[in-house]
């Protein structure tokens, strides 16, 4: 009999071909189906972002989303006055995912071949609060939970992924809120 070695390289290329793919769900539900323009008019906002990580890649995108979706709104964060009229609050907390679940481990253990699954909840909160000369008219707090699937790479991963994004998901629930979110004026 002959007996062939293992390579590091083949090695390597095993461990390569082991993926997941995650999958994102926000809650509550959010209807995409309304144009914002049927919304509140937004004339200020404040954003802030609480994280385990200094300068995420994701609060900066989610700000730079915010200011898309509110093109004529001004940034008042930084501002030491009073909140004007119409001022909506935007507070995003992004929670670390904590590494990988117990059952991941069985995955990578197998070299892919016993797939798993994670859930992991509350990974991003998003509230919105809309006020008018400081009196609160309208709240609405959003969770982002995670699910990830972990298999080897000849599963079609496409199959389970759903498209949607942390940030796919923060821009709909701010167009939601914004077309949802009454704020009468006083």
């Amino acid at each position: 009999m002959h007996r062939q070695k293992t390579s590091s390289p083949a090695i390597f290329l095993l461990f390569l071909i082991c993926t997941s793919c995650t999958s994102y769900e926000i809650s509550p539900q959010i209807d995409n189906n309304t144009p914002v323009a049927t919304g509140q008019e937004i004339s200020n906002f404040t954003y802030s972002i609480t994280s385990p990580w200094e300068n995420t890649r994701f609060g900066k995108s989610a700000y730079e989303a915010t200011t898309l979706i509110l093109p004529r709104a001004k940034d008042i964060s930084n501002t030491a006055t009073t909140m004007p009229d119409q001022t909506l609050e935007i507070i995003i907390l992004e929670r670390s995912s904590g590494g990988a679940c117990t059952q991941e481990y069985l995955t990578g253990l197998s070299l892919g071949l016993i797939p798993s699954t994670c859930k992991r909840h509350e990974i991003y909160k998003f509230s919105f609060v809309l006020a008018n000369s400081g009196s609160i008219c309208s709240h609405e707090t959003y969770s982002v939970n995670s699910k990830t699937f972990s298999h080897i790479l000849a599963l079609p991963s496409r199959v389970f992924n759903s498209g949607d994004t942390p940030l796919t998901l923060y821009k709909s629930a701010l167009k939601s809120f914004i077309k949802n979110g009454k704020c009468e004026s006083l």
